[in-house]
């Protein structure tokens, strides 16, 4: 099999769990999400990672994903820089907010910012959404490749996922392209994938 059946196999799978996945996660029960939602914004904020970034790089949650509104608000409490992400076409760019005031409804419904202050993505720490993941930390999206991109221009940029127990797998396709972030966080666990010459503590 050559490299470009293996791939669009690949893609037809990533389809099929991204499909799978989301329809677990989009059946969670507001109670239920209220309380993971919760258990996974204690593990962030009190994680070194978030502790220790100035600035903090933040999707705004939309169709079940991981809450980030009280993620959002203790970076605040705790004078820390807040960007929020905006698309145009296949590009993805942040804009720092200093309240939910100076967000609209954008692309699909999902909370943008306005325009006036440009992030520069240069250091601080990314909060990334997904559709799955593995205990490696393979990352499948939803397909718009938004991140990935983003994350190859901004390599100073540290990468946390968040994601409930019911995304994550024992394994899923990857891709040569495909960014992994440096942890995930879930209602249950965190796991971080430790880069080389680092030690696990």
């Amino acid at each position: 099999m050559d490299l470009l059946q293996i791939w669009g196999r690949n893609l037809v799978k990533k389809e099929e769990i991204r499909k799978k996945v989301l329809s677990l996660r989009e059946a969670m029960e507001k109670g239920e999400w209220d309380q993971k939602t919760r258990n996974i914004t204690k593990r962030v904020t009190s994680h070194p990672l978030f502790l220790q970034a100035e600035e903090i790089y933040c999707y705004m949650d939309f169709r079940g994903e991981v809450g980030t509104r009280r993620i959002i608000e203790k970076a605040w409490e705790m004078n820390k820089k807040v960007a929020i992400p905006k698309t145009v076409g296949k590009t993805m760019e942040f804009y720092y907010i200093s309240s939910f005031r100076e967000t609209h409804p954008g692309r699909f419904g999902i909370l943008e910012p306005d325009e006036r202050r440009p992030a520069s993505g240069e250091e601080g720490l990314i909060l990334m959404p997904g559709a799955a993941f593995d205990h490696e930390l393979h990352r499948i999206g939803y397909g718009g490749g938004f991140y990935d991109r983003y994350l190859e221009a901004h390599t100073g940029l540290l990468s946390m996922a968040l994601a409930f127990e019911c995304q994550v797998l024992p394994a899923i396709p990857q891709e040569e392209y495909d960014i992994r972030p440096r942890v995930l966080v879930t209602e249950m666990r965190i796991e971080t994938r430790y880069m080389e010459g680092e030690k696990e503590e």
